[in-house]
């Protein structure tokens, strides 16, 4: 026996709830896909702070949040109690570990200063060596897009080679455009360590705008879907 009365305009609540939330895990997949297409080269500088890896956490999540949509979209159309309550307990689940993180993230906020600095001078002597393409390009990359050079400024480049400066710190890019120092003023005079300190800052304010709008949501879908799964189990239907 199906539900009647207010149950179903419950049940249809918990449907577009997670129609909605369904969505919600496309977007934040896109983002994902976005931040690691765009930004995910800057990872390989800073290996130790995990918000590097946002990119890689967006998408885990949006997928997650697409199956668990899914699941709860299912469950309120059959009306069944199974489903119901593995949608709650996954949503659960998938809750206390964001407050988790949001804690732990909250507490290790001040470390990120201090690990940029550290990671950027630690991979500043291994430019242009055999076997670091990788991260070569990622300081390229990050120079010429942010218009920074070096850690703090261009003399931290003193230490990979006091003739040159790569060819991705000029103002003006050209092939071997660093080897002139003649005239500074042609190299970008603000240090990377600050740029990149913003990247990852604006990361986590995403991060955290994205996970607040999803935790209200999972509030609601757990009350919505656990007031269906005992209004399903009062009209007997076991599915």
């Amino acid at each position: 026996m199906a539900v009647e009365g207010c149950a179903r305009v419950i049940k249809f609540a918990v449907f577009f709830f997670n129609l909605i939330f369904w969505i919600l895990g496309i977007a934040i997949l896109g983002i994902g896909i976005w931040v690691r297409t765009t930004k995910g080269d800057y990872a390989t500088l800073t290996s130790s702070i995990p918000m590097a890896s946002a990119a890689n956490l967006f998408i885990a999540v949006g997928i997650i949040v697409m199956i668990v949509g899914f699941i709860g979209c299912l469950g309120a159309w059959k009306e069944s109690q199974c489903l119901l309550m593995t949608f709650f307990v996954l949503l659960l689940l998938i809750f206390i570990l964001e407050l988790t993180a949001g804690i732990l993230g909250y507490i290790y906020r001040g470390k990120v200063e201090t690990e940029v600095k550290k990671d950027l001078v630690k991979e500043l002597d291994n430019y242009g060596k055999a076997g670091q393409d990788g991260l070569t390009s990622s300081w390229d990359r990050l120079q010429t897009e942010e218009q920074c050079c070096g850690v703090n400024n261009y003399t931290d480049w003193n230490t990979w080679n006091d003739t040159r400066l790569p060819d991705s710190c000029c103002v003006e890019h050209s092939p071997d455009c660093g080897e002139d120092m003649s005239d500074l003023s042609k190299f970008h005079q603000t240090g990377c360590a600050m740029k990149l300190e913003a990247l990852l800052g604006d990361n986590l304010y995403l991060i955290g705008g994205v996970g607040v709008a999803i935790a209200v949501i999972q509030l609601l879908g757990m009350v919505f879907s656990l007031f269906l799964c005992c209004e399903v189990r009062k009209s007997g239907k076991y599915v």
